[in-house]
């Protein structure tokens, strides 16, 4: 047997099916045989007639709907499955409408050579043609379950590794229809705390229900995992059972949710890692379905983590023209490839054009603007990152970027009458600690200037602290760190931070805008602060790992490295403390003074000289002396 095994296993996959198909022939002929007319016609001459005679009368109601049979499996891809697959709805399907051709198309072909039939002899014929569909079912079934254990064997699931599915509904039964394939995973156990469910099982594998039994199936199965299959759950009980699951020190992961499911973004049985939404206590926000139909709108930084989801958002609201500006070359190329495959999916006609620019060009952008004649502006193009900024050969690019590059998207949008501009700011901009985030709140002072003396265009900014996901964010590098054995490091014990998906604050960003009056500054509602050094804990818990604190015992070491130059222990958005309610619980507006125009109209050329002589202590200066609250961490 293991060397058939062996044989079949190192087949090419054409000889593999030359003998399904073989296989399948003689199943059929096999069936024909015994519930077909030569086992009933040997019985009614009592076998005073050969069989290879009565075979050779009645062989064309077996090749007629043997070449029936095959031709529906070839043409509906039935042959195309893997052999792994074949319990797979569809080819269960497949299986069965064949059976159902060959035994009734048997009965057609031996019904027509009968110029009068019976009421009783075609009632007969009729249930001999369902017995005959039903053994070839079941026939099928039964060699394909013998070929799986000869060419995927039971025991190669050994060293597979163990899963243990949280979630014994329909979502958990075909989530393990679908791992069951998989020779890498071996489930073993449901979890169901539902009192139906109890002493039950699903193809007998049993259904705990009590938290004991996890605690034993953790000691049992060292590397156990597991997979969350309760999409319909709403956020706070998810988060609920990955707490509670936390003190067992496994890796858990999950099934999308069921919104992800119903808007088509992912598949029902697509395990993958837990969502930031499942480990941070925040609510959830809705993705804008604001329209813009019949606008142009322009999206400056188009290729930047805020800047692609802020196109991706706006495509959905169907504009007229969407122009992706964008610095970077291989940027611009990825989100408009990824934008036109959107399109082509979802057959959305928007006209996407990408251009190369920079936005410290503002003769540039005005023709751009001109030409396409924009309606609404996004200006997502910034320097971010607080330490490349803060280092000494930076600044000056820093400040030429966020505070002269803002000043030319401005001035541009003014030339060219755009109806709203809306500027991305960051929550590093209130009393900053670095030159980052001293020159975005420099940038904020200027468009709100700009606002006041502009009669056609509208201003505003949006204010928010850190994006998950984007580049540079803590997390991904945390579940990098964990996925190498560590160690995670972290800046401080006592550093706290805003969280918000890039999903999120693009969406808020966008409703944001909606509400602009003029020199609006919005700030959005990120909850509560997170402690990193929780949030590093929490991730390395649900990999299935331990945290090592003294870098001895067995587990993941959680290394402080020092603040860096410019970085605070902890953020704010507001500046004056007084905000302003507005249409949506999610985003607030701040009330705050900034600098008369005479005073930025003299700050600005000393400034730009500043940066043209990289004099770096004239910046500082002025920094200081117009950017409330700023001081320098390192000063």
């Amino acid at each position: 047997m293991k060397n058939i095994a062996f044989i079949l296993r190192n087949l090419s996959r054409n000889k593999k099916l030359a003998v399904i198909i073989s296989a399948d022939f003689c199943t059929a002929f096999l069936c024909w045989i015994v519930f077909g007319p030569p086992l009933t016609f040997l019985i009614a001459t009592n076998f005073s007639i050969t069989l290879n005679e009565i075979i050779y009368e009645n062989i064309l109601s077996f090749l007629i709907p043997l070449l029936l049979l095959f031709l529906y499996f070839i043409a509906s891809g039935f042959y195309r499955s893997l052999m792994k697959f074949f319990d797979s709805k569809d080819s269960i399907f497949r299986a069965l409408i064949g059976s159902f051709i060959f035994g009734f198309s048997w009965g057609f072909v031996y019904l027509f050579q009968y110029d009068v039939i019976r009421t009783d002899f075609l009632t007969t014929v009729l249930l001999q043609s369902l017995l005959l569909s039903s053994v070839f079912y079941a026939f099928l079934q039964i060699s394909r379950d013998i070929a799986r254990l000869l060419i995927y064997p039971l025991t190669e699931r050994l060293d597979a590794r163990p899963v243990l599915i949280y979630g014994a509904g329909s979502a958990g039964n075909e989530l393990y229809q679908s791992l069951r394939q998989n020779v890498k995973i071996r489930v073993v156990g449901f979890f169901d705390n539902s009192f139906k469910l109890k002493g039950a099982s699903i193809n007998n594998i049993k259904i705990y229900g009590k938290e004991k039994n996890l605690r034993k199936l953790t000691k049992k199965h060292r590397d156990l995992e597991i997979y969350l299959a309760i999409p319909s759950l709403d956020i706070s009980e998810r988060r609920k059972i990955i707490r509670s699951l936390e003190k067992y020190k496994v890796a858990v992961r999950s099934m999308p949710a069921l919104h992800e499911v119903i808007a088509d973004e992912k598949k029902m049985a697509e395990i993958q890692d837990l969502s930031i939404d499942d480990i941070l206590p925040r609510s959830r926000v809705r993705k804008s379905n604001i329209s813009f139909v019949g606008s142009s709108v322009l999206i400056t930084g188009a290729g930047g983590s805020i800047g692609s989801e802020i196109v991706r958002q706006i495509l959905a609201g169907k504009p007229k023209k969407i122009v992706l500006y964008e610095f970077s070359e291989i940027n611009l190329y990825s989100i408009e490839s990824e934008i036109n495959a959107i399109k082509q999916t979802k057959n959305i006609s928007s006209e996407v054009i990408g251009i190369l620019g920079d936005i410290k060009d503002s003769k540039r952008l005005s023709d751009i603007l001109n030409s396409h004649d924009i309606d609404y502006l996004y200006h997502a193009a910034a320097y971010k990152h607080v330490p490349i900024v803060e280092y000494y050969e930076n600044i000056s690019e820093g400040i030429k970027n966020n505070i002269f590059g803002t000043k030319a998207v401005c001035e541009a949008a003014i030339k060219c009458n755009v109806k709203k501009v809306v500027v991305i700011s960051t929550d590093k901009a209130v009393r900053p600690t670095n030159i980052m985030g001293a020159s975005k709140r420099f940038a904020e002072m200027l468009v709100q200037s700009f606002d006041k003396n502009s009669e056609e265009t509208k201003f505003c900014m949006v204010r928010f602290g850190n994006v998950i996901n984007s580049s540079g964010s803590v997390i991904p590098l945390f579940r990098k760190q964990i996925s190498e054995g560590g160690p995670v490091t972290i800046t401080h014990k006592n550093v706290t931070r805003f969280f918000m998906t890039i999903a999120e604050a693009s969406s808020l960003v966008i409703q944001a805008g909606e509400y602009a009056e003029g020199g609006d500054v919005f700030i959005l509602d990120m909850g509560e602060q997170v402690k990193i050094l929780d949030l590093a804990e929490r991730l390395i818990y649900l990999s299935g790992r331990n945290v090592s604190y003294d870098n001895d015992s067995e587990g993941i070491e959680i290394k402080e490295v020092g603040l860096r130059p410019g970085e605070k222990l902890y953020e704010e958005l507001l500046i004056s403390g007084k905000e302003l309610s507005t249409p949506n619980n999610k985003i607030f507006k701040s009330i705050e003074n900034f600098p008369t125009q005479e005073a930025l109209n003299k700050a600005i050329p000393i400034l730009l000289e500043a940066v043209k002589d990289n004099d770096i202590k004239t910046i500082k200066n002025i920094l200081n002396e117009h950017v409330e609250g700023f001081k320098e961490i390192n000063d």
